[in-house]
């Protein structure tokens, strides 16, 4: 019986999503193809359809998060009048915030997992930040003030991935609404 390309990419959806949780609750030591596979409830065979090592697994996991979050990001942008500086860094702050790091789904902890196992990932998100920093500093007439609000942005992603973020709801609302603030200074 063949599987119609709808059933291939929700296994592919649910390996991804059982490789990011094993990640999450048991560390990147346990994060093997077996594991993947019976966490998902497929075969080993049905993960390396999908992966053909664990590598390409990660690169999976790192391109899902990129996705994700370049999706919400250009939804965010067609909020926001692209004449006015600030625009870009307003859209990353909301993408950013509305994440929610405690889903069990969210792969932001198991790609710091991931990448903690693995420098060689740190050049692909690398070359990611090097693009959110140009959009950033292109994003109004102070440059530095910009490269300031992302660094702050990218500080509370780390932070929330990490697990290791200090900020009640109330904190953390507070620096929202000075970032957006301070785009508004640009």
């Amino acid at each position: 019986m063949r599987r119609t390309k709808e059933e291939a990419m929700q296994t592919r959806e649910t390996v991804l999503n059982a490789a990011a949780q094993i990640i999450a609750r048991h560390g990147f030591s346990a994060f093997t193809i077996e594991a993947v596979a019976q966490e998902a409830g497929v075969t080993k065979g049905g993960v390396l359809h999908h992966f053909r090592s664990k590598e390409d697994l990660i690169n999976g996991l790192i391109n899902q998060v990129m996705m994700i979050f370049n999706t919400r990001l250009q939804e965010e942008l067609l909020n926001e009048p692209e004449d006015q500086p600030g625009h870009w860094l307003r859209a990353y702050i909301r993408t950013v915030f509305s994440v929610d790091y405690d889903d069990d789904k969210n792969l932001i902890p198991a790609l710091a997992a991931a990448v903690a196992a693995d420098h060689q990932i740190l050049d692909r998100i690398r070359r990611s930040f090097e693009g959110s920093q140009l959009a950033a500093v292109q994003d109004g007439s102070n440059p530095v003030l910009a490269t300031v609000i992302r660094l702050a942005i990218d500080g509370m992603v780390f932070g929330r991935a990490l697990k290791v973020d200090v900020l009640d709801p109330t904190a953390s609302r507070k620096v929202y609404d000075e970032l957006i603030r301070l785009t508004r200074q640009l």
